[in-house]
């Protein structure tokens, strides 16, 4: 009975990784993290932006909200207006930001009044976004005057 021994190289018995194989990897994870870290950031400036938006729109509609309820026709006035301003601006957290809140009378009808408010800031880029614009109108009725 004839045995074959088989012959066993230092190949095939290696265990692990050669220098070779280990540069090689670390150049592969390497520009993996490169391409992920700037994306990464755009996607956090984004989320920013997105999230400001969102304060900006809610912040209007509260104020909206507020205008609504608690003044008149009759009571409307560019002062009041101002003291609504100076609240809301206090408020916000936005970066360089703009409030400004316009009383428009209509000249096609004096029974018609129109606040405007207009918010505008910097976004995280540094660049001045496109304003969130909220118009009320106010009627005068019968009860008013």
């Amino acid at each position: 009975m004839r045995f074959h021994h088989h012959h066993i190289t230092k190949w095939s018995k290696r265990s692990g990784f050669t220098v070779f194989e280990a540069f090689i990897s670390l150049i592969l994870v390497s520009t993996a993290v490169s391409i992920a870290v700037p994306t990464l950031r755009v996607v956090n400036l984004q989320r920013k932006s997105i999230n400001e938006r969102v304060l900006a729109t809610n912040t209007l509609a509260n104020l909206a909200e507020r205008l609504s309820v608690t003044e008149t026709w009759n009571s409307l006035t560019p002062q009041k207006l101002h003291t609504y301003r100076n609240q809301v601006t206090k408020e916000l957290s936005l970066k360089k930001s703009k409030l400004t809140i316009d009383l428009i009378e209509s000249p096609k009808s004096a029974a018609l009044k129109q606040v405007q408010i207009r918010l505008s800031w910097q976004n995280p880029y540094g660049e001045f976004v496109d304003p969130v614009l909220l118009s009320l109108w106010f009627y005068q009725t019968e009860s008013t005057k």
